[in-house]
């Protein structure tokens, strides 16, 4: 054993030097820690003590996750030829507005720019955040892409010469997204490149998965079984038809939820029993069918109640958004109006016989910007008056539905009594 102090090299079993009496402690080369003679590994870093020993293994934490989302691929047919017969300068203003569009169109519909390759885009609909209609705003976004894109195609036929077309491939699946969610990895997206490829310019062309999710709502033609590059099994591909037109809520039987759809069912009959105010709140994962079980009820319940739908934007609006919209859509008036105006129709909502109304107005008026905002539950407050106003009025049952991420809410209202007058829960 060596002496750190002078170097001389001492016999194995030795503890003190033979040439200059230091001890010969042995000890870590990584952490200086004293170790035992015979150890093979340091006690206090877990370090290799011999040259033979491989070190501890190292288990990292990953922060990436798995997410089911929506990727959509854009690409141009006729670029190549198209830089050769322009110059740089004319090119790299046409690609400007060709990424400028693509970027503001997928924004406008939640989507994501995951990267610019070229004259490619590739968007993800479902990062950061999944929701239920991932895939229908995807499609959405590809359809209205098509269409903006005429004009830059019209314009570079008429000043260059050169035909130029955009493919839009659209694929959903699962993907492993990383905590940034700049690092994504997983087949549907390889699938979603390969089906833009596929594509003929001018079209929107979807895989299977993306077309289930979104066949009740779109309509698609389908092309069949296509061999995409990279893939050993054909991919099955369908062209979206009429994405701008939503098909009818029949357009496909309603299946199943006979219990879901029971006990909605049952607390509308409580709620016209008992004349009061009933609760019922749905909530399941994205695309499980909750805007579907919604239209089902409305579809029955058609000839006995009145059905008011409110959406809150996913793009992110005031917390008060539907209600403000609700009120708008009641009273026919333009956000611009006065507030005079606004409180003036707002009043005639309400029963003038009721010892609140102005009260109320106030009230109301917070939703419409024709007053000072007021607390949550003097807001729920005058909703919940307002409701009852609108049932008493009609003489009818009135069901309030909103849509809030991945929950479907329903508020229900009997409010008239057999004389007329309402009964507040």
């Amino acid at each position: 054993m060596g002496c750190e102090s002078c170097g001389f090299e001492n016999s194995a079993g030795a503890k003190f030097c033979a040439e200059c009496g230091s001890g010969l402690a042995r000890r870590c080369p990584s952490c200086e820690a004293e170790v035992a003679a015979a150890a093979k590994f340091c006690d206090q870093c877990g370090s290799s003590l011999t040259l033979d020993s491989p070190a501890p293994a190292v288990v990292s934490r990953s922060d990436a996750v798995r997410k089911t989302v929506t990727v959509m691929f854009c690409d141009l047919v006729g670029s190549t030829a198209f830089g050769e017969r322009v110059d740089a300068e004319s090119a790299r203003a046409s690609m400007g507005r060709y990424h400028a569009l693509a970027r503001t169109v997928i924004e406008s519909h939640g989507g994501t720019v995951a990267k610019f390759i070229g004259d490619g885009v590739m968007a993800l609909f479902g990062v950061p955040e999944v929701s239920e209609d991932d895939a229908v705003r995807a499609v959405a976004s590809g359809t209205e892409l098509q269409r903006e894109f005429e004009a830059i195609r019209a314009s570079i036929a008429e000043r260059h010469g050169v035909e130029v077309g955009l493919r839009v491939g659209i694929n959903t699946g699962e993907i492993v997204v990383d905590e940034a969610d700049d690092d994504v990895v997983g087949d549907a997206i390889n699938t979603a490149a390969r089906i833009e490829a596929a594509c003929t310019p001018g079209e929107v062309l979807v895989g299977e998965e993306t077309w289930r999710l979104t066949r009740s709502i779109l309509g698609y033609e389908v092309l069949g079984e296509v061999r995409v590059k990279g893939k050993d099994d054909p991919v099955a591909t369908f062209q979206v038809a009429d994405a701008g037109d939503a098909l009818e809520d029949d357009a496909t039987p309603f299946v199943g939820r006979d219990e879901q759809l029971a006990a909605l069912e049952a607390t509308f009959a409580a709620a016209v029993a008992e004349r009061r105010l009933r609760l019922a709140t749905v909530i399941g994962f994205p695309g499980v069918g909750k805007t579907r079980l919604a239209a089902e009820l409305q579809r029955r319940l058609a000839t006995e109640a009145t059905f008011l739908t409110l959406r809150c934007d996913r793009a992110g609006s005031g917390t008060w958004g539907p209600i403000r919209d609700l009120l708008l859509g009641l009273t026919r008036l333009d956000v611009d109006a006065t507030a005079d105006a606004k409180r003036d129709a707002l009043r005639s909502l309400l029963d003038p016989n009721l010892p609140d109304v102005e009260r109320l107005v106030e009230l109301l008026g917070s939703f419409v910007g024709a007053g000072e905002a007021r607390s949550t539950e003097e807001s729920f407050f005058a909703i919940r008056r307002v409701l009852e106003a609108l049932g008493a009025a009609s003489q009818r049952s009135w069901w309030w539905t909103t849509f809030s991420g991945p929950s479907l809410f329903f508020w229900t209202c009997w409010s008239t009594s057999q004389n007329g007058s309402t009964t507040p829960r």
